[in-house]
């Protein structure tokens, strides 16, 4: 009898907490070892595991290299081997395992915990944090015409510091979609993929390459786009194509594997909008978002709160459609843990304003014991990832 009314305590008690994202987001291996040896790989997912997380958001695109050997890469590059397309390639001579594939046993000791796996394109249209040349960037010496152009005429750039490649090209677009598709059609049992604040997304002052240009005058009646970037009717030109990219990557994905998730992760809005062309409010509208995760970071809760009161403002779904709002929470940045208080005040904060949870960047952060002992309090017992 004792053992009876034990379990309906607990079954009762597991329904009680709701289905949320319980996510971490994973960076390249210059910041984290999770991946370098199959130990890392296990003892990682176990840790995620023990704190009641249901979701890892790994980095599957950065510096020009995918996580796993890429013919895509390959084909549009300068690389002179296929395994020199993975940001892996250092450590796989000594990766020991049943595999031998770090992703493959990331997905496989993930799945066994019922943990979603999601490939996460981190740097999307981006070319590169420096100014990108055929000289330094191995994409572009394939395809040195696919830089994007800044109304100076130089390289496109965010801040002096985020150098794009076109993303109003279609050949540019075809490389990312293409990307994706080989990454879902190599791990077939991945649960999603994920762009963040540089997929879709182009610096604001972009647009002036000689390939966009033309776009827009043989739309425009031979008018060549204005000088100023802020233009009001070139801006809305220039988020049509975007928009459109990221209805046709959704579609695309669905078609390729249905039960694959699409998410993003933006900066929030309207800032979004005006410095790096991401209207996801009009993704949300269309429906080719399942899952968005706005980056909602900051240090205090006070702050916190605003900036996520502010994101759920601008998501207004039509009746029937579902979609999981889960912000981004900051976890430590730059080598530096934020304050442990104030990270249990946001977990908090996401559940009275009922989000559906939320994605912590980044891992690493996780190993601080202060920051275990906030999780603990909210994560009190295993939830299951909201579903489509």
């Amino acid at each position: 009898m004792k053992k009876t009314i034990l379990l309906l305590v607990i079954i009762l008690s597991s329904l009680s907490l709701h289905a949320e994202v319980r996510g971490v987001w994973v960076p390249d291996p210059q910041y984290t070892d999770v991946l370098k040896s199959y130990k890392n790989v296990q003892n990682f997912v176990a840790m995620l595991d023990s704190l009641h997380f249901n979701s890892v958001f790994v980095v599957s695109y950065a510096l020009n290299k995918t996580l796993y050997p890429s013919k895509v890469v390959l084909k549009n590059s300068n690389y002179k081997s296929i395994d020199s397309t993975s940001l892996l390639a250092p450590y796989l001579k000594n990766y020991k395992s049943p595999t031998g594939d770090p992703v493959r046993d990331l997905i496989d000791e993930a799945h066994k915990r019922q943990i979603k796996v999601f490939f996460w394109y981190e740097f999307g249209f981006m070319a590169d944090i420096k100014l990108a040349t055929p000289d330094n960037n191995p994409i572009l010496a394939k395809h040195p015409n696919w830089i994007g152009i800044g109304n100076d005429g130089k390289p496109a750039n965010y801040n002096q510091h985020d150098y794009y490649f076109n993303s109003f090209d279609p050949k540019v677009q075809n490389y990312l979609i293409e990307l994706i598709l080989e990454g879902i059609k190599k791990y077939p049992d991945v649960d999603g993929v994920q762009g963040d604040d540089r997929l879709p997304a182009s610096c604001i002052n972009s647009g002036y390459d000689k390939k966009t240009v033309a776009m827009y005058k043989k739309s425009h009646k031979g008018d060549l786009p204005p000088n100023d970037f802020t233009d009001a009717e070139w801006v809305r030109w220039r988020l049509d194509i975007l928009n459109k990219f990221g209805a046709t990557l959704y579609n695309k994905v669905k078609k390729q594997n249905p039960e694959v998730m699409v998410s993003f992760a933006p900066n929030p809005y309207p800032w979004s909008r005006d410095n790096l062309m991401q209207e996801w409010p009009q993704w949300v509208n269309a429906g080719i978002c399942d899952l968005l995760a706005v980056q909602c970071y900051r240090r205090d809760s006070l702050s916190y709160l605003n900036a996520v009161k502010a994101a759920r403002e601008h998501v207004q779904l039509p009746e029937g459609r579902k979609m999981a709002f889960a912000p981004g929470v900051l976890l430590k940045v730059s080598g530096q843990l934020v304050d442990p208080v104030e990270f249990g005040k946001q977990l908090r904060i996401n559940r009275s304003l009922q989000t559906n949870g939320e994605i912590l960047f980044y891992n690493e952060g996780l190993y601080d014991e202060r920051i275990r002992q906030e999780i603990r309090k909210v994560y009190t017992g295993k939830v299951g990832f909201p579903s489509n």
